[in-house]
């Protein structure tokens, strides 16, 4: 494995002028996803045995993936499947696929509301995933939040259970006459389950805020609490949220909230009794996105070993749009001056983070710098303080985006792409930091 240095430099806000690395480097990706199926949407977890975890959303056959978007434009509409496949030796090697759905269409998922993955230090694998409840012949579909488990290894997996209930309302969008979606889950270190999802019951027609429940599993999958309203009539209703536990059993939520003024920005909300309330929630950014409609973008969060918070998400209130960073050192209650993370490119999307256990903070996002989507990355070592160089990884032509990410116990970082319809895998190459 190659190993690059990286030296350590300071953007500020709207981007101070950044060279990023002309030549890609890292190993060459793995496909998981098959030739001859359309996969999308990977999400990736890391056991504490080393075992590498993804899932990702089957579209069907590559034959029969569309030329271009549905007659009429957008749908509400989704009938895929979950996969998923594990790795034991560092990803040299990967089990075959597994469908985690059992009906085939069940799954309600694409890249702006992706199924969620997540390890127990048990070993216990964890999977949040949206399903339709009814099949593809009803004239309006409704979509729940289902979660399920395989306490062997990823070979077999539990039948899924529903997490909401059930809540008929008028709000109709022509297509959906009840969701929710948009969700995530994470585990805390005591084994606990925490989900969330964006919820339409209190929506009287499209165009309203959504409301925000979760669901809590204190005996690591086995059986749930009944769903709690976290916040009501606040969240942009199409905007997938996130979730993080740390380790002293702290839980995280972010969303993009919709503040009185109008603007639609990312916040962070902290539970100290185990997700049963929650804080007022913290912007991340002190800068207002004036927007008239969801923009479909997410707050992504991970915290570190000594319970700094980490957030990432799209900014469009600035120019050039793109990704941004902001640390809080405070465990959520402010973050500081976000960082542009590729100022050069002429857009930046779909960011993911991830806290090694050495301290290394990882980003990874795909961006548009010539023709093509590409993914690149960079880390920093002090924190969030300063960042290394762009670097592009070396992925074969074509686009290449939507990545996850995840840190290993041993302080190595793994990721999962797109790459032109497939699932991809790949290890980043071992970082030494510069010293100062």
């Amino acid at each position: 494995m190659r190993r690059k240095t990286l030296g350590l430099f300071l953007v500020a806000f709207f981007g101070l002028a950044t060279s990023a690395s002309t030549q890609p480097t890292g190993p060459e990706l793995i496909a998981i996803s098959a030739a001859d199926r359309q996969a999308a949407s990977p999400d990736i977890a890391i056991g504490v045995d080393g075992s590498i975890n993804l899932i990702w959303v089957d579209k069907g056959p590559a034959a029969a993936r569309p030329a271009g978007p549905p007659p009429g434009g957008h749908t509400h509409k989704a009938y895929n499947d979950l996969y998923f496949a594990r790795s034991t030796d560092q990803g040299r090697t990967f089990s075959p696929p597994v469908r985690i759905t059992t009906t085939p269409g069940e799954l309600w998922g694409f890249a702006t509301s992706k199924p969620r993955i997540a390890v127990s230090k048990s070993g216990v694998i964890h999977v949040f995933y949206h399903g339709n409840r009814n099949d593809r012949s009803a004239e309006r579909q409704a979509v729940d939040a289902r979660y399920t488990r395989s306490t062997d290894g990823g070979r077999t997996f539990e039948p899924a259970r529903t997490l909401n209930t059930f809540t008929p309302k008028a709000y109709d969008d022509g297509e959906l006459n009840e969701a929710h979606c948009f969700g995530t889950m994470g585990v805390a270190p005591d084994g606990s389950v925490h989900a969330f999802w964006i919820d339409t019951r209190h929506m009287t027609k499209s165009g309203d805020n959504g409301a925000v429940y979760g669901a809590v599993s204190r005996d690591e999958g086995k059986s749930f609490e009944r769903e709690r309203l976290v916040f009501k009539d606040e969240a942009c209703p199409c905007c997938q949220l996130s979730t993080v536990a740390s380790a002293d059993g702290k839980v995280y939520l972010s969303l993009r909230s919709v503040y009185a003024d109008g603007s639609r920005d990312g916040s962070v909300a902290r539970s100290d009794d185990g997700g049963k309330t929650f804080s007022q929630r913290a912007r991340v950014s002190d800068k207002k996105w004036m927007i008239n409609g969801c923009p479909l973008k997410p707050t992504t969060l991970t915290v570190d070993k000594d319970g700094r918070v980490f957030a990432v998400w799209y900014a469009g209130e600035v120019q050039p749009a793109g990704v941004f960073f902001s640390v809080s050192e405070d465990r959520g209650k402010t973050f500081s001056r976000p960082i542009a993370a590729h100022p050069e490119a002429k857009i930046s999307d779909h960011a993911q983070i991830a806290a090694g256990p050495d301290g290394a903070i990882s980003l990874i996002w795909d961006a548009k710098v010539g023709e093509n989507r590409r993914v690149y990355w960079r880390v920093s070592n002090d924190h969030g303080k300063t960042f290394g160089p762009v670097t592009e990884l070396e992925t074969p032509a074509g686009a290449a985006d939507y990545p996850a990410i995840a840190a290993g116990p041993r302080g190595k970082t793994f990721i999962a792409l797109q790459q032109d319809g497939r699932v991809m895998f790949q290890a980043l190459p071992e970082l030494v930091a510069q010293k100062q």
